[in-house]
């Protein structure tokens, strides 16, 4: 039987063997790498594109911008260049119903993650972006395959859309 390992929001990993990663996404987006002939590869899971930062502050995988970092450094430490893995994209869903502007979050960071995967020369092989309510994944690494499972949006309690006195 295969590990599993949960990611949760800002989280990531890199490795190979018999190991099974996954993550539940909304709004947020998961890039997963894969290189085919060595069997390695890994998945950030991030909340936002960017932040302010300077060059000082760790590397915070809630955004995409530093999520790309780490996944590159990742790469390289292996032994491998980030432009001979394959990638998947998933997410950026409108996953609370009744949530005003929170599809924009999910736009924005589906628009990142793929202007971010032009520009490092990463081909995208798949994606399954966008829409309405979440998404439940696994990055199996003995092979490369992802599944993904849809599951309804969330409706948020009445009293969130009124205003309060």
């Amino acid at each position: 039987m295969s590990e599993k390992l949960f990611i949760k929001p800002g989280g990531w990993f890199f490795g190979g063997g018999d190991c099974q990663v996954e993550t539940v996404l909304g709004s947020c987006v998961t890039i997963t790498l894969w290189h085919p002939a060595h069997k390695l590869g890994g998945l950030c899971h991030f909340m936002l594109p960017n932040r302010l930062r300077d060059s000082v502050q760790r590397l915070d995988g809630r955004y995409g911008e530093e999520a790309i970092l780490w996944l590159k450094g990742q790469a390289w430490a292996n032994g491998l260049d980030i432009r001979d893995c394959e990638a998947k994209l998933f997410g950026g869903a409108r996953a609370l119903v009744g949530a005003q502007g929170h599809q924009s979050v999910g736009l924005r960071n589906i628009r990142f993650a793929e202007q971010c995967l032009r520009a490092e020369g990463v081909a995208l092989v798949s994606s399954d972006l966008g829409g309405q309510g979440h998404r439940y994944l696994r990055f199996d690494l003995s092979n490369g395959d992802v599944w993904v499972r849809h599951g309804a949006p969330l409706a948020l309690p009445a009293s969130w859309g009124r205003t309060v006195q």
